[in-house]
């Protein structure tokens, strides 16, 4: 009675001693959780010999790993008994424990996981009982600990697998992200570019009016200087005036050969804190010979005390000439034809502008599709000019529109934040 106390005792602690294994084996690898339960066989339940064996699920390299020492005698046991399992656990045992000075042992086999799907435990001892019912019940409690651990440390490692696919995966994806929004922005800068070139095409009797009229009043000049100083006796002060006025011209000349360069330049600029009112007057300036050529009148309503907007010059003036251009076609086919621009401060740090037409209108079953790349209502049009407005305009972090007219035609409206406060000092605009 007193010896099976004892027994019952003893199995209590080694039954503590194992329930303290899942908590010390949380987030361990394989070969760590093998070599811990090996420690403990032949450690805190006093085997003489452990053999632990782990099986990768994904069929990569079985951890083996083994505590105390045996006989050869055992060993070839061992190997035989590992002959009759499974093809996955038959696997030839390599050990360098032998020592066949020590008694004989007795052998047991157990499972780790269902059918050993994770492994197996073999243990040797020199007690002549062995194994005995609570011997069993130990080695099970230790190698279903055992499975628990294993099949936690491969979940973290699938885990941890399936994390690092994913972030590859997420990596390729950024990258092509990158390089396709990059091909795009080629793209468009190509077809901006184009449109630019297209613009230039179309306004070639306005560029031509526009450069001529400045080299006419520089040879009206000259000819008038010439005739001053060729009389008896030359008027220096007229001829002054005369040469004063081929200056101006000059210069006159020099802003409107720039101001095209600029606008149908393939590079566009950094951006800098324009006026932009200004710019308007600068496109207006540029299509006037087009606007008188088919009639238009043009009105400006433009507020003298918006801020400044951060902005890349070439781009904006694009935007504000193919609005201007498509509104003067739009006007084609009316007698009354008048273009208004509107320029005004919206909301805190907001500026608004927008370019009205009496022609045609817009019609309303189009309005979403207008801005939509190689969608037109024209018989010649590319479908690009708006998209293009609309690419700009998103760039600077604004937003682009259209609607019908009060009475008739179409407003295409943008706006843009500006980068300057309030107190920005009210600008002068010519008339």
């Amino acid at each position: 009675m007193a010896d099976e106390n004892l027994r019952l005792r003893a199995a209590l602690r080694d039954l503590v001693a194992l329930s303290t294994l899942p908590a010390g084996w949380i987030g361990v690898e394989p070969r760590p959780i093998a070599a811990g339960l090996a420690d403990i066989l032949t450690g805190s339940l006093d085997f003489d010999f452990a053999f632990v064996r782990l099986l990768n699920p994904a069929g990569g390299v079985t951890i083996d790993v083994t505590s105390g020492c045996a006989t050869s005698e055992f060993f070839d046991w061992l190997q035989a008994q590992l002959s009759t399992l499974d093809e996955s656990l038959r696997e030839q045992l390599i050990v360098d424990d032998i020592d066949d000075r020590l008694k004989p042992l007795r052998g047991i086999i157990i499972p780790i996981g269902f059918k050993g799907y994770a492994g197996l435990v073999a243990v040797g001892c020199e007690r002549s009982e062995f194994p005995t019912d609570t011997d069993r019940m130990l080695l099970t409690v230790a190698a279903n600990h055992a499975a628990t651990a294993f099949r936690g440390a491969n979940l973290v490692h699938e885990r941890r697998e399936a994390e690092e696919e994913v972030r590859k995966a997420r990596d390729q994806l950024e990258m092509k992200v990158i390089e396709r929004t990059s091909e795009l922005q080629r793209t468009m800068n190509e077809l901006t570019h184009l449109n630019r070139v297209a613009t230039a095409g179309v306004l070639s009797a306005s560029i031509t009016h526009e450069i001529s009229q400045p080299l006419a009043g520089i040879l009206m000049a000259a000819s008038s200087a010439q005739r001053w100083l060729a009389l008896r006796e030359p008027n220096i002060e007229e001829a002054q005036g005369s040469l004063d006025q081929i200056e101006r011209a000059g210069h006159r000349a020099g802003e409107i050969i720039t101001a095209l360069r600029g606008m149908f330049k393939r590079d566009t600029q950094a951006r800098e804190a324009i006026d932009l009112n200004e710019l308007i007057f600068t496109v207006l300036a540029i299509l006037r010979y087009e606007l008188q050529s088919n009639h238009v009148e043009i009105r400006t309503e433009l507020d003298e005390s918006i801020p400044n907007v951060d902005v890349d010059r070439v781009q904006l003036q694009q935007v504000v000439l193919n609005l201007v251009m498509n509104a003067i076609e739009a006007m084609k086919s009316v007698s009354n034809r008048i273009l208004i621009i509107k320029s005004a401060a919206r909301k805190p740090n907001i500026v608004y502008v927008s370019v009205e037409d009496t022609g045609t209108g817009v019609d309303p079953f189009n309005c979403d599709d207008i801005f939509k790349p190689m969608f037109t209502t024209k018989e010649r049009g590319m479908g690009i000019g708006l998209s293009i407005c609309q690419s700009i305009i998103e760039s600077h972090d604004g937003r682009i529109w259209a609607t019908r007219g009060t009475d008739k035609g179409s407003i295409f409206q943008f706006e843009l934040s500006t980068n300057v406060g309030q107190g920005d000092q009210v600008r002068q605009h010519r008339a």
